[in-house]
């Protein structure tokens, strides 16, 4: 009688498989990646966002104020306001300009993203003081996480969380690119924290 009760208890007890949805790495519906496109050549980059694909590069080899943009029929340009200004940049494509500067003067964990023109805003800031491997970014009351896929691999970097689907793809960019920039300076030693 008593096996008869454990064999019945065992049977009851099966374990359902739990299926995660959204809110966590993997979950999100729109896989979010950078990367380099060789290990740590820092100025050829791929960022594929959700079924996009868009190369991010430097105009001229290691030209670190100056990057191009392309996907299908969307170019454009990423360079500082002025020569080695690395605090403010401006993306420009046919549609879109959009301003990208530090909250304060080599404050370089603290960006603020605009679009003047339609009146949108991005902050993007590392999760804690100079946590360069670590980013959060907040928009539209919405929010991300962008990080590297390891601890300080800064040629790999993924990013969990959604962008609204009417999200142009310039605004994406920009906001992807603001972490990879600074690690990239901080890397060829033109920046120091």
């Amino acid at each position: 009688m008593f096996s008869i009760i454990i064999a019945l208890f065992m049977v009851g007890c099966e374990v359902e498989p739990i299926t995660p949805v959204g809110g966590g790495p993997g979950g999100y519906s729109n896989p979010i990646k950078m990367k380099t496109n060789f290990s740590e050549d820092w100025d050829n980059w791929e960022f594929e966002i959700g079924d996009a694909t868009v190369d991010v590069e430097t105009s001229f080899s290691e030209d670190w104020d100056n990057w191009d943009f392309s996907f299908g029929s969307i170019n454009g340009e990423i360079e500082t306001n002025f020569s080695e200004d690395w605090d403010n940049w401006t993306l420009e494509s046919g549609d879109y300009t959009i301003k990208m500067r530090t909250n304060f003067s080599e404050d370089w964990d603290n960006w603020d993203i605009d679009d003047n023109a339609n009146g949108w805003h991005a902050d993007v800031s590392t999760g804690f003081s100079e946590d360069w491997d670590d980013w959060d970014v907040s928009f539209d009351g919405q929010s991300m996480d962008v990080r590297t896929a390891f601890s300080d691999d800064w040629d790999s970097w993924e990013a969990f969380g959604d962008f609204p689907a009417d999200y142009p793809l310039e605004y994406k960019i920009a906001v992807l690119f603001v972490p990879v920039i600074t690690n990239v300076m901080i890397q060829n030693g033109i920046i120091t924290p």
